[in-house]
């Protein structure tokens, strides 16, 4: 599968990408930053770019120096609800969930380009053992409420999945995905 991983492996980017992660659900309206603390998505975007960063610092051993920050991690998570990002998921810049509290799941072989949008209840999964590039999502990829992908598999750029849609096969660019299994919406 073709690797459309724009991501920065710099860890600093990753408080970059917070900082416009943040933005995204902000939305340009000033009196959001006030209320969006009450909601989980702030606190699942802010754990796992934090956790991200250390582990681009400390590649592998991250996974037993990450218990030095066990308070932390675990109140990010009684926060952010019941959402998993794993930090090994190469998320790139704007990630935006909007219903936090439906929870959302992420493998953490998976690939995914700038602005990927989760409504909820949402994973990005694997039927089987993925390695690293059996599952990738390219730029602006929008999953609709309760919508799963499991891989290996490869999505386009500019796609939408519908509510409720379970994709387990390749999508190209420019496309809306519905369904179960998830079939192209002829437009």
């Amino acid at each position: 599968m073709e690797d459309r991983s724009p991501n920065s492996q710099n860890p600093f980017s990753q408080l970059r990408y917070l900082a416009n992660d943040l933005r995204r659900i902000v939305n340009c309206r000033w009196w959001r930053w006030l209320t969006i603390w009450f909601t989980a998505s702030p606190y699942t975007l802010i754990s796992y770019r934090l956790d991200r960063f250390g582990f681009l610092i400390f590649k592998t051993p991250w996974g037993v120096i990450r218990l030095l920050f066990f308070p932390l991690f675990l109140l990010f998570h009684l926060l952010g609800v019941h959402n998993e990002i794993h930090y090994s998921a190469d998320i790139g810049e704007g990630l935006l969930i909007l219903h936090g509290n439906l929870g959302v799941v992420i493998n953490g072989h998976a690939i995914a380009g700038k602005n990927l949008t989760l409504t909820g209840g949402n994973c990005i999964g694997g039927r089987k053992r993925l390695e690293r590039g059996d599952l990738v999502l390219g730029h602006d990829v929008s999953l609709g409420a309760n919508a799963v992908v499991l891989g290996p598999v490869s999505v386009g750029n500019q796609v939408q999945i519908g509510a409720g849609s379970v994709v387990i096969h390749d999508a190209p660019d420019h496309c809306i995905l519905v369904g179960v299994p998830a079939r192209i919406v002829p437009s």
